[in-house]
């Protein structure tokens, strides 16, 4: 009979998780655009049935013209409408998700390796990864997407082992679905699903009239979404934040060529774009694996960064590497999963490769599973090498003590000092400026507000609770700008521009960041660093 497993640690595990990411989930960090957009477009299709562009239940939301997957979308819908329009039921979703993402580690892991220790410390490290933590406190639709990657995997796993339609059947759906909640799913979960295909081949080829039926019905369940990538904007959003997007590579090219003088072919072969876009990729792909990005600095987006941190704790960098030296070593794991646990590290940072931006820690958050897996396993390994029981008690005191003291640096920079360095990046005061100014503009002709912070239209929609019929009326985006990216520039009273003082007509409400007025501001919002954030006037 199988050894019966001591649940309690895990539960502990999940009670701690939980805590982590759910203390002040509604107003740490501040609420941005993006989260603001999926909870405004529920609030709408609740309302009438149509997005805010006045659109019928789509599989794609244009919203700033980024085309957002609507799968966040529907899996907030319930919550919204138990709990209202509100930053928590907008994050909810993400946080029970991001459990179960913890859960079916442990259970992926205990699976392959038969270690509860294993499965346990994987989970644990999962638990405490700034990485996960980060995009578990949001609407962060790459969240989402990794939990359905990472249960699907574990449905795979399980069929080679026992009731294979049935889980066979489950990972096809769960693969499905993460194609639904975010763009860089579409590259991996297909790259991950063929990668264990190849991988236990013989296999699946034994039972090959069983898996028909779960494929063809994965391929009609994908067909709505590819279909409406390719009609609503999908490739309009690859062009915007593709690897294309960069024109660098096209400059070098140039100047490289016009330093020889001529246009001869010889220097167009030797100095092509296509070469320097391969290179580019090469760099951004590696940038990923870059100890600076891992265990220093982490990403250079400060919505997606905490200061002073990387991705990992730094004192887990060499059990990252303790970790791959173990697994190609050891023979807790077969070989097919050894592959597979490198495969699913290399695969990750692809779809975030192939944007100008990286590396990218939000696009390439599904690195945070085999990293978390082969940190456990270099924890793991290296308390098995000692065997004096003394001088195991002793380190492994030690390093509680170290690992304690980096998770608490990490939570208290990430709920303390986070707000206040970065309060532009996430937008803060939105919250508070948005119920005053609709308390005032019944005084006022026109209210306008500085075009500083990134798409303003959509917070006021958001904590105004605007009406969803009124906007379908009055929306109108701008022309997309290099990126892919248009705004709304006005509705109802708003007006979202750049202020300068001598064009805006008298008898006006306005906002500003920090542009100069000639008159003292009548309020002023400040930033969770005491700075002001926004400042109104009275233009009479």
């Amino acid at each position: 009979m199988p050894t019966k497993i001591n649940k309690i640690p895990l539960i502990i595990i999940l009670i701690i998780a939980f805590l982590i990411r759910f203390i002040n989930l509604d107003n740490t960090p501040a609420l941005n655009p993006d989260e603001a957009a999926l909870g405004y477009n529920v609030y709408s299709l609740l309302q009438t049935g149509k997005d805010e562009h006045g659109i019928s239940w789509p599989l794609h939301f244009k919203s700033f013209g980024d085309f957002k997957p609507g799968g966040y979308v529907y899996l907030a819908m319930p919550f919204i409408k138990i709990l209202g329009l509100n930053t928590f039921a907008v994050r909810l979703p993400n946080l029970i998700l991001s459990l179960l993402t913890i859960l079916f580690l442990y259970k992926l892991v205990l699976l392959l390796s038969k270690s509860n220790k294993l499965a346990l410390l994987s989970a644990l490290v999962l638990t405490f990864s700034p990485w996960h933590i980060h995009f578990s406190r949001g609407a962060w639709e790459s969240s989402a997407a990794l939990s359905f990657v990472v249960i699907g995997t574990y449905f795979f796993f399980k069929s080679i082992k026992e009731k294979f339609i049935l889980n066979f059947s489950l990972f096809v759906v769960f693969y499905i679905l993460s194609l639904y909640i975010y763009h860089s799913a579409r590259l991996i979960a297909p790259v991950l699903a063929l990668t264990l295909i190849i991988l236990y081949f013989k296999n699946l080829v034994k039972k090959l009239p069983q898996i028909l039926i779960p494929i063809v019905f994965g391929i009609i369940l994908a067909l709505p979404v590819v279909f409406s990538f390719l009609n609503n904007g999908g490739t309009q959003r690859l062009g915007g934040v593709g690897l294309t997007a960069d024109q660098g590579p096209i400059w070098r090219a140039n100047e490289l060529i016009n330093q020889h003088g001529n246009t001869k072919l010889i220097n167009r072969i030797m100095h092509n774009k296509r070469l320097l876009y391969l290179i580019s990729w090469g760099q951004k792909y590696t940038s990923h694996f870059d100890l600076n990005f891992l265990s220093i600095n982490g990403d250079e987006v400060p919505r997606s960064k905490v200061p002073e941190m990387g991705q990992i704790h730094l004192i887990e960098l060499p059990f990252l590497i303790l970790g791959l030296i173990f697994l190609l070593k050891s023979t807790i794991y077969n070989r097919r999963s050894k592959i597979f646990f490198i495969a699913f590290l290399l695969i990750a940072p692809i779809a975030s490769s192939l944007t100008f931006q990286a590396p990218s820690a939000l696009r390439a958050l599904l690195m945070v599973i085999p990293i978390s897996i082969l940190i456990a396993n270099g924890i793991y390994f290296f308390f098995s090498l000692i065997k004096n029981k003394k001088l195991l008690k002793l380190i492994s005191i030690i390093f509680i003590i170290i690992y304690v003291y980096f998770i608490a640096y990490y939570l208290d920079s990430y709920f303390i000092h986070y707000a206040k360095r970065y309060p532009f990046a996430w937008q803060y005061g939105f919250d508070k400026l948005v119920p005053y100014l609709e308390q005032e503009k019944s005084k006022y002709n026109q209210v306008y507000v500085t075009n500083k912070y990134d798409q303003p239209y959509i917070l006021f929609l958001f904590y105004s609770k605007y009406s969803p019929q009124l906007i379908q009326k009055e929306i109108k985006l701008t022309p997309p700008d290099n990126f892919g990216f248009s705004t709304v520039l006005n509705f109802d009273k708003y007006n979202f521009q750049k202020i300068e003082w001598d064009k805006i007509p008298s008898n006006s409400l306005v906002v500003t960041s920090d542009e100069n007025v000639p008159i003292e501001p009548a309020k002023i919002i400040n930033f969770p660093n005491g700075q002001p954030g926004f400042k109104i006037y009275s233009k009479l």
